[in-house]
């Protein structure tokens, strides 16, 4: 019987089942399981995704290749015991569950936590899940099927990205370091399922968890197992780099949660807090320098009036131009100085900012050595300190021999002090601000890129696919996307964004979502969707062009043919897979792509589907190829996809990506629909 069983490759699965003494467990021997538990076992085994199968009144399991996978070391003790025994440990969170499923009522769950026992030790996981009945032969629930997908990994990742941004904002607070310190514990302590506790073991600071038993290297995470009276779990310490250069501000001690995995993913994430904090704490420090220098200065106050404004209007530049030209206007009104000039120094050469024929040039590098440089000609030159290192040097000059005074002296060197942090201050605001939206549109692409899966009605099999392009990592404008309509109509989209880059995937994200909710909420054609979309996208300022369908798929009444109607924007012409293996292009004159032409009148046009019919929506990455026509392309995908009419959606768009696989050219989204037979 086991023989018999579609286990395809799954050859230690077979065999674990082969193992198996059916005829001791409740299921009894597999010749004598009722058909209706036949078929739902062959169901799950010719699936990829992970599925369960609880069968008779204690609910004993049989599952396929994914879901072992997913329970780790419970496979393969778990086949034929019941599924009280298997997950005793998350039982009292699973019974209702299954409970209500043996009513007949279908329940789901997202993103549900668990404490399980996979790997000899209790584990955090979370998974997304639906319970749904399973009926014998004569129609009564005798079972529970189970639908599931691990979401551990997600879950962990959102959390920790989460806490990561409450601690960067921090750095935009202007405040002394012990309080910022305070202010970064409480935010920590937000995140007790990853940090149970947590320590920022400062100078001068008073401590609660152990010190690091060894000296820590930059960015080593030192783990040991915590000792007697220390607590439970693991202690983990990290130094907290300092942002800005010299030495680390302290160390991060926390405990680990050892219901979370120890690995590489759990320590970076203790070294990215360790770094966040450490570049509060520089801008804090930095703060707290500035505010000292500042109180220094005020006895100055009138004899410097000139400094002063000079040393107020360099906060707010952003650019090392702006530094230039504040420090020429005070240079003029308080040294009476005819020339001025920057020496910036980096990776070791001397950049000059100003005017290069300036007479003062010739003294920049000499004041790199961190001496003032002071000559008879008129010419003097004075380092720029930031801390312990010299940035550059600022040089002024005059046209007639010009000896500084003591009180000269003192304003040179309160001008460059301020200098000096000025452009440290716009070099670190510039290298931050960059650093954030190349954060911030990363994340914005991603999360645009996360196309929705379909939905599935009644009547429908849905499957979409999104394959990236095999030459290069540009993320792109192809999409997918199926949803019902706010009247229950099935809509289908498939669509492609010029360009192949970040912008054309966030203009993917905006034209996506505008169809979207045009077509929920307008009880229109596909044709007038898309010229809706049309003005949208001219009303609402979208730049993109795009090609793309809309196409709807219902029922003819009285009939058991059922039509799809569709829009085409200068897209691949839909292809129709008929149940008897022949496959047709539905080939029409294609009307203008998307946002090229509001006031453009486009056209639906109109196909009889019978049951069993599929059809394939894909965007031109699946049939363009170098050195071949697109005729040529869409005559291998038409003959390829009759060969497969005897597939479900799911496995036909496996099956035609797997061809296109390794060396397509661009990205290509593909969307399978097919009318249950």
């Amino acid at each position: 019987m086991v023989a018999q069983l579609p286990f395809g490759s799954a050859a230690e699965l077979r065999h674990a089942y082969e193992q198996v003494d059916w005829s001791a467990t409740a299921l009894g021997a597999l010749e004598g399981w009722p058909r209706a538990l036949r078929r739902a076992l062959e169901l799950a085994l010719e699936t990829r995704f992970a599925i369960l199968i609880c069968w008779g009144p204690d609910l004993e399991m049989v599952y396929n290749q994914a879901y072992a996978d997913m329970i780790g070391d419970k496979h393969p003790a778990a086949l034929g015991r019941p599924v009280s025994e298997v997950f005793a440990e998350a039982w009292d969170d699973l019974a209702p569950l299954f409970a209500q499923a043996r009513t007949g009522e279908a329940v789901s769950f997202e993103d549900m936590p668990l404490v399980m026992d996979r790997h000899g030790h209790p584990e955090e996981t979370y998974f997304t899940f639906s319970y749904s009945p399973v009926r014998d032969d004569d129609g009564e629930i005798a079972g529970v099927m189970d639908i599931a997908a691990e979401t551990t990994r997600q879950v962990q990742d959102h959390r920790r990205l989460e806490l990561l941004t409450r601690l960067g904002d921090l750095a935009s607070e202007l405040q002394p370091p012990a309080e910022l310190a305070r202010k970064a514990l409480d935010v920590l302590s937000t995140a007790p399922v990853d940090l149970p506790d947590v320590d920022l073991q400062l100078p001068g600071g008073d401590t609660r968890l152990p010190p690091p038993p060894a000296a820590l290297q930059p960015r080593q995470v030192l783990v040991q197992e915590a000792g007697a009276g220390d607590g439970a779990g693991h202690l983990a310490w990290v130094r907290i780099p300092a942002a800005l250069g010299g030495d680390s501000p302290g160390v991060l001690a926390v405990r680990l949660n050892d219901q979370v995995p120890l690995d590489a993913d759990y320590r970076d994430f203790v070294r990215l807090v360790a770094a966040t904090v450490g570049d509060a704490l520089s801008a804090a420090a930095s703060y707290e320098a500035e505010r000292r220098r500042a109180d220094l200065q005020q006895w100055q106050a009138q004899r410097l009036a000139g400094l002063v404004a000079v040393a107020q209007a360099l906060p707010t530049v952003e650019t090392e131009d702006d530094v230039l030209k504040i420090l020429g206007r005070g240079a003029a009104g308080l040294l009476g100085a005819d020339g001025i000039v920057l020496g910036l120094l980096e990776e070791g050469t001397l950049r000059v900012r100003g005017d290069e024929r300036d007479p003062a040039v010739s003294a920049l590098g000499a004041a790199l050595r961190g001496t003032p440089v002071v000559s008879d000609d008129g010419v003097t030159a004075w380092p720029l300190w930031v801390g312990d290192r010299v940035i550059g040097a600022l040089g002024l000059s005059w046209r007639r021999p010009r000896d500084l005074s003591a009180e000269d002296t003192d304003l040179v060197t309160a001008l460059a002090a301020s200098t000096a942090q000025a452009l440290d201050r716009a070099r670190a605001t510039q290298a931050e601000r960059t650093a954030a939206a190349a954060v911030r549109t990363m994340a914005e692409t991603l999360q645009r890129s996360l196309l929705t899966s379909a939905p599935q009605p009644e009547h429908l099999e849905t499957a979409v696919r999104y394959l990236p392009a095999a030459e290069h990592a540009q993320v792109g404008g192809d999409w997918h996307d199926a949803f019902l309509t706010a009247a229950g109509a099935a809509c289908l989209v498939i669509g492609d964004v010029t360009g192949h880059d970040q912008d054309a995937a966030a203009a993917m994200g905006q034209v996506r979502n505008l169809l979207r909710g045009i077509g929920y909420s307008l009880e229109v054609s596909p044709a007038a969707a898309l010229s809706a979309l049309d003005r949208a996208m001219r009303d609402l300022g979208v730049g993109a062009l795009a090609t793309g369908i809309l196409a709807t798929v219902e029922p003819l009444e009285g009939s058991a043919t059922w039509r799809l109607r569709w829009s085409n924007a200068g897209h691949m012409p839909p292809l129709v897979v008929n149940p008897d293996g022949t496959a047709e292009l539905l080939r029409t004159a294609p009307d203008l792509l998307l946002g090229l032409e509001a006031g453009f009148v486009r056209a639906d046009h109109v196909h009889g589907l019978a049951p069993g019919a599929t059809v394939l929506l894909y965007t031109d990455g699946l049939v363009e190829r170098r050195g071949a026509s697109l005729d040529e392309g869409l005559t291998w995908l038409a003959e390829t996809a009759g060969g497969l009419s005897g597939l479900g959606p799911e496995e036909l768009c496996d099956r035609v990506l797997e061809l296109v696989a390794g060396h397509a050219e661009d990205d290509v989204a593909v969307l399978a629909v097919r009318v249950r037979p």
